[in-house]
């Protein structure tokens, strides 16, 4: 950003094509995600430059962006080295051991679960009673999960995972409270890290 000059320079598309249709004088929309919410701005006029001896376009900062996010809450990814545990109670009266899930991605409205051995089974709608998400610390939120997505995922190695995007049920506002501390740590840690 340019703030001098009000401008904003872009890395140049790959293609010349898309290059010179950029160029062409028309208005240019610009659709991009930031955290998994999608950013979108549009512009005018569009010139090729150079920045940092690199082929670059430079366009005027957007008078206003829009910011789409389908989420009623803020959701954060989980970094896989310290991964966190939801341990869902068995659901299959042939085997009464509980099921180890591991927490993909997590908001104060739902979490996304993943398990490789198939235990979790497919299917929506069903509602997972007793939950444990096993936060760090010894923090531990029990609580049922309602299923609203289900999805078996081939991994690089060729196994699959199963994975659920749940949405909490009758969260107390006590736990509701230690995920929204243990949600806005993450995302000051990921931001402390850039």
């Amino acid at each position: 950003i340019d703030e001098r000059n009000n401008a904003l320079i872009l890395d140049s598309a790959r293609g010349d094509a898309l290059n010179h249709e950029l160029m062409s004088g028309k208005d240019a929309e610009f659709i991009t995600q930031l955290d998994g919410v999608s950013i979108s701005f549009s512009t005018g006029h569009v010139t090729l430059c150079e920045y940092e001896k690199m082929p670059a376009l430079r366009i005027a900062i957007p008078k206003s962006l829009i910011r789409l996010q389908r989420r009623e809450h803020f959701r954060v990814q989980l970094p896989v080295v310290h991964s966190v545990k939801c341990v869902v109670s068995s659901i299959n009266l042939d085997d009464p051991e509980p099921i180890t899930a591991y927490i993909v991605d997590i908001s104060c409205g739902g979490v996304a679960i993943a398990e490789r051995g198939g235990r979790l089974g497919g299917g929506t709608g069903r509602i997972l009673t007793g939950c444990r998400l096993l936060l760090p610390e010894g923090k531990t939120v029990t609580t049922s999960l309602e299923v609203r997505n289900s999805a078996q995922i081939r991994l690089q190695n060729g196994a699959f995972q199963t994975r659920l995007g749940c949405k909490f049920v009758d969260l107390p506002n006590d736990r509701a409270t230690m995920l929204q501390r243990f949600v806005m740590n993450i995302e000051r840690a990921r931001r402390n890290s850039l």
